[in-house]
């Protein structure tokens, strides 16, 4: 069965085809007009879309791709694996549902810790099946342009793989304090949960994470690009009964 994934966030409007929970073919639209998804949709054999959206959808939009495959907008009230009977799931963004749900494909059975880098930065906990509690804070480019944008004099500094734990000149100093803070903000949070629980499996996805893998010397920690398209592919089959 070919899924077509789609994921509307706050910075980019990505799809993916997933087939038998493999990754056939994955890019950006530029548009979230219909005319854009049509063209992706071309020589493909189309059996669902499932759509997971930050942002508003105009209704024609909703109603072109309701009539081109069997569709599921992802929302709190769709149908999902992980529990959510001790956490309020309306409050909680599609993105991270579609996290939650690709972190416990791959792990049904153990407790796990996802992380997202992205516009923000999200953790998702999920004990025993059951969504536990998560932290949201900002993401690298949130950081790097609100102290520009705060400041009158701190200027807009751009990421880098190499960084220091401490600078020598003010753009050094500006990029080690934004590197740092996300890198030790993640380990402290690793370190937390491992006390608690030393098996807990940790997960990291989203677009700045090869920022920091090189750093987590860590082999116990998965990085998973495609985290959140298993995650909406297995909500298709689950919300549309494929």
């Amino acid at each position: 069965m070919m899924v077509l994934c789609l994921d509307f966030g706050n910075s980019q409007l990505k799809y993916a085809w997933v087939e038998a929970d493999h990754i056939v073919d994955f890019g950006i639209l530029s548009d979230s007009n219909f005319e854009s998804i049509s063209q992706i949709c071309q020589n493909k054999a189309l059996d669902s879309i499932i759509l997971s959206s930050v942002i508003d959808v105009p209704l024609e939009l909703i109603n072109a791709l309701k009539n081109l495959a069997p569709f599921h907008q992802l929302s709190s009230s769709s149908l999902t694996q992980v529990d959510y009977s001790n956490y309020d799931k309306s409050t909680l963004g599609v993105d991270r549902i579609c996290i939650a749900e690709g972190a416990q494909t791959l792990f049904p059975t153990s407790n796990h810790l996802s992380i997202c880098l992205g516009t923000c930065i999200t953790y998702n906990w999920i004990v025993d099946g059951s969504f536990k509690g998560g932290a949201i804070s900002p993401g690298l480019m949130m950081r790097t342009k609100s102290m520009h944008d705060y400041t009158a004099h701190l200027p807009l500094i751009s990421p880098q793989m190499d960084f220091p734990l401490l600078g020598q000149t003010t753009s050094s100093n500006l990029l080690a304090g934004i590197m740092h803070g996300i890198l030790l903000e993640i380990q402290g949070y690793i370190l937390a949960l491992r006390k608690q629980d030393p098996e807990i499996v940790i997960l990291m996805c989203g677009g700045d994470a090869p920022y920091f893998a090189p750093r987590l010397e860590d082999s116990a920690i998965h990085f998973e690009n495609d985290l959140i398209w298993k995650g909406l592919a297995a909500l298709a089959h689950l919300n549309l009964g494929l």
